[in-house]
């Protein structure tokens, strides 16, 4: 006689053509992202991060035991996450089997509401076609092989997905967006019960037009009923507030910035108009002077162009250095704003991240309780109040006007209320998480075809153009072989490296004659200037000469480059010309780029940044081309490399109009014109906001070097 779960689950059992089916089994097929065990679909409940729907569909077993949730969260991949929790199944929730499709089917639609554009795309792709998870052992959630290559099984897996893509194409797509937990007892994560998971408000799919949402019919099955249908139970009940479920109007203004709805104006001509709550105060009033000695044992703080306030490596950083006399150094608090007096018009201000010390000529300035400092450091950096800083500032000639206290304080600054600067400087955060790993990504992609590119040139300036040539060794390990009538010499035979200039903060003006740092070797558009008349000539650099970078960032900063703009030049100090060489110009910038690699494995300095002496640069031996061969070893690198080098100066131009549009959100929203309260905070609030990259360029270019300098050699 059949029991009544038996005769069940052979009701549930279907048969699937494969060739007419979407089939899935490894995670890296074209539908593997179907998969509970594919990558790439972070999820976020309660604010904790899980990697993957197959961790979040085991912790789930387990709401009595937070610490077993732990363990299953915390692993790095899904399978051991799935073998993490199979000591303690035997001690599952009691319901365990009557609750699993339920919960199932909840983790996947968590899954699409925070991987909205990726897996809702992945799952429209699928079209009318059935989905099927084929599984050597599992005929519940997936389908075997049977002998006559059919699949068989109950597929629950496949026939979730075939549902929610069904809702997905059809007039409960925007209810997706909004998933309540689950209405069964004690469904909790580390402890606490498990909120509503929402999708990012400006998720979208491409070609997919919104949908008004639909109320859901029915209500869960008890618990007490063994799930008599795989299918018959929605996730939304229908009893779901109103506001759980915005209109499609609602959800579109949740996507981007809007207007206030009133306006007046502010008085001042570089805010404008500001929104008729917010209120205009001076700096006094929102800022109280600190300066308190005597806390020798705090750590130093630098204040950076880039990043804001930091804490300074005082070992292991590029410009290492022991401060024996801390006695004058004043103490910031964590919260405080610190900012330099001579460099605020260029953005030197931010925020302490802990209690330390900071330069005498420093300013630190302790915020009022309804103060947040997030939101005006932010105000503080933007193009408009560096501006007015400039304004206020004070000295003997205009290179050294200093912004000191008295003058700081008079200012007149934007104020929202509290918990509206708290916002704003909330999704202000969230953005540069998003932005900065969005750029990260970039760099990473460029990276990648520099390699590309690099291999390219290697080839070409230790083999040349004809691969039938007879080849010869030369004992060394970056070019083992080369041509047989190449010659092999030491660079310093063949080209002299001049130094640049050491330009110190008072060289830099406004106007005059730019100055080269890394960052414009790489592309950077922002210059410093110099009107100083007692340079040398020689230093002068021009279109197309061809300098090297000897300090810099592995990879990326370090090396040979080429000037290309149309503009002369002086070098800072970290960067050598390259004079008196008598070859083909630009196969011998190819030569030292293909040398490059070798001189950054052989070059000094920690971990990112090197440096190498211009004695060590000038033994190097290095390939040298018969004078015949130079123009047309140059040329074939030249046409291998056209369609790489588009490619990067196209990403190069996506993370400068990312830049742009950061810099102009941020002026937009801490000045009152775009309204951002209503804004979602999607990005992971533990991911950095500045990455290593940032941190190692802004070593390179010298910024706080010369801002701590520049600063204690005034006192």
């Amino acid at each position: 006689m059949t029991s009544t779960s038996d005769s069940r689950q052979s009701n549930q059992t279907r048969v699937y053509v494969r060739e007419t089916s979407v089939v899935f089994l490894k995670t890296n097929e074209r539908f593997g992202g179907l998969s509970n065990m594919a990558p790439g679909f972070p999820l976020r409940v309660n604010g904790a991060r899980i990697r993957t729907s197959e961790a979040l569909y085991q912790a789930c077993r387990f709401p009595h035991m937070p610490e077993v949730q732990q363990l299953i969260i915390g692993e790095n991949s899904p399978m051991t996450a799935k073998m993490r929790s199979k000591p303690y199944r035997r001690v599952s929730r009691q319901d365990w089997d009557f609750v699993r499709v339920k919960i199932m089917r909840w983790c996947l639609r968590v899954k699409l509401a925070q991987n909205w554009r990726e897996f809702g795309r992945l799952l429209l792709a699928t079209g009318e076609r059935p989905i099927v998870e084929q599984s050597s052992k599992d005929d519940f959630w997936g389908a075997k092989d049977s002998d006559d290559g059919t699949l068989v099984g109950m597929n629950v897996l496949g026939r979730l997905l075939m549902e929610l893509r069904e809702q997905l194409k059809g007039d409960e797509a925007e209810s997706l967006r909004f998933i309540e937990p689950l209405a069964i007892t004690e469904f909790l994560l580390f402890g606490q019960p498990i909120e509503a998971v929402q999708a990012a408000p400006n998720a979208e799919i491409p070609g997919w037009p919104p949908r008004r949402p639909s109320h859901v019919d029915a209500d869960p099955a008890p618990p007490s009923d063994p799930q008599p249908s795989l299918f018959e139970q929605p996730m939304i009940a229908e009893t779901k507030s109103a506001d759980a479920k915005p209109p499609v109007e609602a959800v579109k203004r949740r996507n981007e910035p809007v207007r206030f709805p009133r306006y007046r104006d502010s008085g001042l001509p570089w805010l404008g108009e500001v929104p008729e709550h917010w209120d205009v105060r001076r700096n006094g009033r929102l800022f109280a002077e600190r300066v308190e000695t005597g806390f020798e044992k705090l750590p130093i703080l630098e204040v950076s162009l880039r990043t804001g306030v930091r804490v300074r490596d005082m070992e292991n950083g590029a410009r290492k250095q022991q401060m024996t006399d801390r006695s004058k150094y004043k103490r910031a608090a964590k919260g405080d704003i610190a900012y330099n007096m001579m460099r605020m018009w260029q953005g030197a201000v931010g925020v302490a991240p802990v209690d330390g010390l900071i330069s005498p000529a420093y300013v630190v300035a302790r915020p009022f309780s309804e103060v947040d400092p997030r939101y005006y450091s932010y105000l503080f950096r933007t193009p408009a109040y560096m501006r007015e800083v400039n304004k206020f500032s004070r000295g003997i000639v205009s290179d050294r006007n200093r912004l000191y206290w008295d003058e700081f304080k008079q200012m007149p600054s934007a104020f929202p209320p509290t918990e509206e600067q708290t916002r704003i400087a909330d999704v202000l955060d969230s953005h540069g998480r998003l932005t900065a790993r969005l750029i990260r990504n970039k760099r990473r992609l460029i990276g990648l075809l520099n390699e590309q590119k690099q291999a390219i040139i290697i080839r070409a300036v230790t083999r040349g153009v004809n691969p039938d040539a007879p080849i010869k060794p030369t004992g060394i390990d970056w070019m083992p072989e080369v041509p047989a009538h190449w010659e092999v010499k030491r660079l310093k035979y063949l080209t002299k490296f001049s130094n640049g200039i050491a330009f110190k903060p008072a060289d830099w003006k406004d106007e005059g004659v730019p100055i080269i740092r890394i960052e414009n070797l790489n592309g950077g558009d922002h210059f410093n200037y110099t009107d100083r008349t007692d340079l040398p000539e020689n230093m002068l650099i021009q279109t197309g000469d061809l300098v090297f970078a000897w300090s810099g960032n592995r990879g990326t900063s370090f090396g040979s480059f080429e000037w290309t703009r149309d503009f002369p030049a002086y070098l800072n100090q970290h960067i050598f010309k390259l004079e008196g060489y008598d070859f083909h110009r630009k196969y011998f910038y190819y030569l030292l780029r293909a040398v490059t690699k070798h001189v950054e494995d052989n070059a000094h300095g920690i971990i990112g940044l090197v440096h190498i002496t211009k004695p060590a640069l000038g033994a190097i031996f290095v390939p040298v081309a018969d004078a015949n061969e130079q123009g047309e070893i140059a040329n074939k690198i030249d046409e291998d490399l056209d369609e790489l080098n588009q490619a990067a100066e196209k990403v190069h131009a996506e993370i400068r109009l990312i830049e742009e549009y950061r810099e102009r959100l941020i002026a937009d929203v801490v000045t009152g014109k775009l309204d951002v309260r209503h804004i979602e905070i999607v990005s992971p609030s533990d991911e950095s906001t500045a990455d290593e990259d940032d941190a190692l360029e802004e070593d390179l270019e010298g910024d706080d070097a010369e801002v701590m300098e520049g600063a204690d050699a005034d006192n």
